[in-house]
């Protein structure tokens, strides 16, 4: 994802990583782990009809070619309508790394967004899937149309994008006039898409017909797969669209699929009050600051000098009231400290696997500022903590209005609209989102509201594009093979319930829960990691639900360690290398 405390959400209007999800549970305590849910009712066998409807177009060819000193590439071409195999063509990029070993099968990997590159995840491979994994299995990305090095989705043109940006890099508005700002630079962008033929052919089953024609080029092999974040749900619906061609499919941090798609009696909702995503954001930072007061400010530093819970409630009322000028300990000069600046933060705080002490380096980092009373160095007794107290400031410092230079569009915000707003259903008006901004913080204070603007496009009068063969269920089909379901407890994007509720729907899913922290679990959970390389080696699914305890502890003193990355994390700090050999053709910007 990225570095201890830069947070995948800078912007919520220009996402890299999409974390929702469904539900909520008590906050003081660790949620009772769900017990095996009863198999799904009234479920369906699925029919031939989309291996019939790709039966009609040609299984293409993989041009392989060396590329980026030791991986392979292709490009190849897909339909941009499905039902019209013969019309309009865009290209989807694919890479793919050997196995190191005696090769099994196939692994295809998305991690999330939407709008996350899978090529670049499948050329990380080594970083974050285990050895065990990387000796057996082809790891292949395939870069969902119109995002990474696929042709690219363009909505606007470049020359207008500074113009129409400038209200939207804002971490969430706050107040009537940011507010009104903001939805008008939305509907600027979402109008565009609306009329762009690629941006309205961008829905998860595409992505899924897509990973389904690369499966076939590829040769006999079943697809396996593991997907995080929105990756989770891109898992579902292939589930869903092809059950019989797939031996082995891991979705970690997870969402309900019918609350990311919408239902007939819940379209009338916004997506985040179908999700709930902001509660387990809420959520996880309410149990932080309980522990911090309970451990005292020996471990926890933000717990001197009162409760932590009262000194952030106070906190966070004075900033609404009025930002407040601070100075940077580090570089000098002073900047503006927003509210939703403090927010967006600590949102990404707490995707970190080692939140709890993150959280209290940033909060204290914030008092000190503001109280001007202790400089943030006196509390760095190590260089890990001096580097994590360096990026809390310059992500608090972060000038999120400076516009763009050069001629690079930044098409994210792009294509996280493209993808979700062809998914979701929604009847909403965007003009009402101020007052579901309201009771959105009452049901979670906070970020409720960061994540409901997030999706403030999907409105059902702005983004008014849709893709007629989008994929919105039924998601309880009968797979002949068993999907991994994984979540953890206080994963602030994807909460929990979303993987309880998945598990509840999808046929023969069996669910691991982790009591740990941050945004999904494989590769910092031990025994989330070890259950799901046995799952994808043997290609058997579990037989009952499991529980992974937590394995660090909440405060931990960490000296000089460094802290543990997720899979996101690592993610967001690899890039396909520069000058390494030949490499992906500059994509196509499509208008």
């Amino acid at each position: 994802m990225m570095k201890n405390v830069r947070t995948r959400l800078l912007a919520l209007t220009a996402t890299a990583g999409l974390a929702v999800s469904l539900g909520s549970v008590t906050a003081s305590a660790a949620p009772t782990p769900a017990a095996a849910p009863a198999a799904p009712t009234k479920a369906t066998t699925t029919t031939s009809t989309e291996d019939a409807k790709l039966d009609k177009v040609a299984t293409p060819r993989l041009g392989w070619f060396s590329c980026y000193g030791g991986a392979e590439c292709a490009t190849v071409k897909l339909p941009l309508d499905y039902d019209n195999p013969k019309g309009a063509k865009t290209n989807v990029a694919v890479l793919r790394q050997k196995a190191t070993g005696k090769r099994i099968g196939t692994l295809f990997v998305n991690p999330g967004g939407p709008g996350g590159s899978s090529t670049e995840m499948a050329y990380a491979a080594d970083q974050w899937l285990s050895p065990e994994v990387r000796e057996k299995f082809d790891v292949v990305g395939v870069d969902p149309r119109g995002i990474g090095f696929s042709d690219q989705v363009q909505c606007l043109p470049v020359e207008r994008q500074d113009e129409v940006m400038k209200d939207l890099r804002v971490a969430f508005p706050v107040g009537t006039t940011e507010q009104r700002r903001f939805i008008t630079a939305t509907k600027k962008v979402t109008r565009a898409c609306s009329k762009n033929s690629l941006a309205t052919s961008m829905s998860t089953a595409e992505v899924a017909r897509d990973m389904e024609m690369v499966r076939r080029a590829l040769g006999s092999d079943k697809l396996s797969y593991i997907g995080f974040s929105y990756g989770s749900h891109l898992g579902t619906t292939y589930a869903n669209m092809f059950p019989k061609n797939f031996r082995s499919l891991v979705i970690d941090g997870v969402l309900s699929p019918t609350a990311w798609s919408g239902t007939r009696s819940t379209q009338s909702s916004p997506l985040e009050e179908r999700l709930k995503s902001g509660r387990g954001a809420s959520k996880a930072l309410d149990k932080i600051l309980r522990e911090c007061g309970k451990v005292g400010p020996s471990r926890c530093g933000y717990a001197e000098g009162g409760d932590p819970r009262a000194k952030f409630a106070a906190l966070t009322a004075e900033l609404k009231k009025k930002p407040v000028e601070v100075t940077d300990p580090f570089e000098g000069g002073t900047f503006t400290l927003t509210y939703a600046d403090v927010i967006g933060t600590l949102l990404g705080t707490l995707y970190d696997p080692e939140a709890p002490s993150i959280v209290d380096f940033a909060l204290t980092d914030i008092e000190s500022m503001i109280e001007a009373s202790e400089a943030p160095q006196s509390r760095t007794a190590t260089s890990q903590r001096t580097t994590l107290h360096r990026e809390v400031v310059a992500e608090l410092k972060k000038d999120r209005t400076a516009p763009r230079r050069g001629f690079v569009y930044d098409n994210s915000l792009d294509a996280f609209l493209s993808v979700t707003c062809t998914d979701s259903r929604e009847t909403t008006r965007i003009a009402d989102f101020p007052a579901y901004a309201t009771k959105s913080d009452a049901a979670a204070p906070h970020f409720g509201p960061a994540w409901l603007w997030g999706s403030a496009g999907c409105a059902g009068d702005a983004f008014t594009g849709q893709d007629e063969d989008a994929y919105v269920g039924p998601y309880n089909r009968v797979t002949p093979k068993g999907v991994l379901v994984v979540g953890n407890y206080w994963d602030p994007a994807t909460n929990y319930d979303g993987a309880v509720r998945t598990r509840s729907i999808l046929g023969r899913s069996r669910l691991i829960s982790s009591d740990s922290w941050g945004h999904t679990a494989y590769g910092v959970s031990a025994c989330v990691t070890q259950r799901v390389d046995s799952y994808l080696l043997r290609g058997i699914s579990p037989r009952i639900d499991a529980t992974c305890p937590a394995e660090t502890e909440m405060f931990p003193d960490w000296g000089a360690q460094a802290a543990p990355e997720s899979v996101p994390q690592l993610l967001e700090r690899t890039s396909l290398p520069k000058g390494k050999g030949k490499g992906f053709p500059a994509p196509t910007v499509v208008r």
